[in-house]
């Protein structure tokens, strides 16, 4: 299955366009840096930063990094065709979607329990201590997720 998705149009058009690398590279580049980069600002917030963000607006904020998640997703399949029967040995990869997956989950449970609890910890000017678990479980996921992403093409 891994060289059928090697050999199909598509990933041909990727390989040997002069558009398809490069559109799919830096369509995963933006869509990396809105999840990456709006899921560090709640987690930041959620450590105590930024205070004055209101806990109520952080899920709409987490939102619109589902927009990066989907954008990584399909990028991110596109340029696993070109290569998979490769990218499916190679550590680096297999660490970076495992912790993908655990950031996403992650994501999703954090905005889970935002939507539920933000507005009461406004007003008891606290955050539960799980809260603060997923915020830096979090920032550990993605970090570790963007450096053996750019591993991959080192080692």
């Amino acid at each position: 299955m891994l060289t059928w998705l090697e050999s199909t149009a598509y990933s041909e058009w990727i390989l040997v366009s002069s558009v398809g690398w490069p559109l799919m590279l830096c369509t995963h580049a933006v869509g990396l840096a809105i999840i990456v980069g709006i899921v560090f600002s709640v987690d930041l917030r959620l450590l105590g930063l930024y205070k004055t963000i209101p806990y109520s607006s952080l899920p709409r904020l987490l939102s619109f990094a589902w927009i990066g998640f989907w954008l990584n997703l399909i990028t991110g399949f596109s340029l696993f065709m070109t290569q998979a029967s490769t990218y499916i040995v190679s550590p680096p990869f297999l660490i970076k979607i495992t912790l993908i997956a655990l950031g996403t989950v992650n994501l999703y449970y954090t905005q889970k329990i935002l939507r539920r609890d933000g507005d009461r910890w406004a007003e008891a000017q606290a955050v539960p201590k799980i809260s603060m678990q997923l915020a830096v479980s979090s920032l550990v996921f993605w970090t570790i997720a963007v450096v053996t992403g750019r591993l991959i093409a080192y080692l």
